[in-house]
């Protein structure tokens, strides 16, 4: 998990920078959607926030190239890492937009929140119960993407958000999972997190 409520710059190579703006970007995109469909304010302000991120992280990005073009070739190079990371960020600029259609009380029509259920893949709240086999056990151990096949990009607990929760979190009563996946797959994590179903993936919990 990252706590992106202050951005301090560590040394990164153009590498990692990249891998993180691709990181970021994947998550922004998921949340301002999650922000859209369940009109939630909180969400759109954590997009906000990654969207400040992603422009820290471009402005390194840049000074990291301008150093590294020594030469035509260099600078050749470079160059397509730039236009990759400059659609990245129109990617970023777009999710913000998102978010802020949500901050600004737009009323959305009914065509866009039917849009995005009827995906092959959707975004939906999963209320955890206290009788659930998930609670206390962590995220790496239930290994839910590949258990099945739903991907938790946020969790609500009480009035706190956790974006992009790591392998270590550990899952208690009454929290709120956000999770991309399929209608089915979704489907079935919701009856795991109500208790009905006692087994997760093909070992029990």
């Amino acid at each position: 998990m990252e706590d992106f409520e202050e951005f301090e710059y560590q040394p990164k190579s153009v590498k990692e920078i990249f891998i993180e703006m691709k990181n970021i970007v994947e998550l922004m995109v998921d949340l301002a959607y999650s922000a859209v469909l369940f009109n939630d304010k909180e969400i759109a302000e954590e997009v906000l926030d990654l969207e400040e991120r992603m422009d820290l992280l471009n402005y390194h990005l840049m000074t990291h190239a301008v150093l590294a073009a020594r030469n035509p070739k260099e600078a050749e190079q470079i160059t397509s890492v730039l236009q990759m990371a400059n659609s990245i960020e129109d990617i970023s600029n777009a999710a913000g937009d998102l978010a802020k259609m949500v901050l600004e009380g737009l009323e959305l029509h009914p065509v866009i929140t039917e849009a995005i259920l009827e995906s092959e893949e959707i975004i939906a709240k999963i209320q955890v119960s206290p009788d659930s086999v998930i609670v206390g056990k962590t995220l790496g151990e239930l290994a839910l993407a590949s258990n099945t096949g739903v991907w938790i990009i946020a969790v609500r607990r009480g009035k706190r958000w956790i974006i992009a929760p790591d392998g270590d979190f550990k899952i208690k009563p009454g929290d709120v999972l956000i999770g991309r996946g399929t209608h089915t797959s979704v489907e079935h994590l919701k009856e795991i997190a109500r208790g009905v179903i006692r087994v997760v993936g093909d070992e029990r919990a």
